[in-house]
């Protein structure tokens, strides 16, 4: 008996930023949210939709464990792509050094050049995946703080809005949305 195959990448691989899953709740209705919040942890399973610890750390700081709480507490548990490495992290800060705001006044971990790290190693990884970061963080607030959206463009990748991450999925994370 030979040994089953790898399973093929995911066609598109989307790295979630915690601005998604704060600004899930004003989009999705109330009513929808379980249903889309369980199609998302699938998404997970199978390695279409990931992020680092990072951003299940930042959520849980930022707001109560409501739906989008509850879930990524779950979620955590299930991702299929390895946490990114300092190597990555600092090639990250080397062309986006302010994503990470120096004069704030807190003690944790931001996720912004986690997510970008993770971005970075999974695309030099699965060459045959597209691979997006989900991120509501797109205006600049120069010079204290560069968005997610300039770093990943300086980067060379590619960004959804929230709109788009849940267009996406809605359409059973198989179909691009930008």
């Amino acid at each position: 008996m030979s040994p089953s195959p790898e399973p093929a990448a995911p066609a598109t691989i989307c790295v979630v930023d915690t601005s998604i899953l704060i600004e899930f709740k004003r989009l999705v209705k109330i009513d929808e949210q379980w249903d889309v919040l369980a199609h998302m942890l699938k998404l997970v399973e199978d390695g279409s939709v990931t992020f680092p610890r990072q951003v299940a750390k930042e959520l849980q700081e930022v707001r109560f464990p409501d739906a989008p709480g509850a879930w990524i507490g779950h979620a955590k548990g299930k991702i299929c792509h390895p946490q990114p490495d300092d190597a990555t992290l600092a090639r990250v800060l080397a062309v986006a050094e302010q994503l990470v705001d120096l004069e704030a006044t807190h003690e944790r971990e931001v996720a912004d050049p986690y997510v970008a790290a993770m971005a970075i190693e999974i695309v030099e990884r699965d060459l045959f995946s597209r691979v997006v970061v989900a991120t509501n963080d797109r205006v600049d607030r120069l010079p204290a703080k560069l968005s997610l959206l300039t770093a990943c463009a300086r980067l060379g990748l590619d960004c959804w809005t929230p709109e788009e991450f849940l267009a996406w999925v809605s359409a059973g994370g198989v179909t691009g949305a930008g």
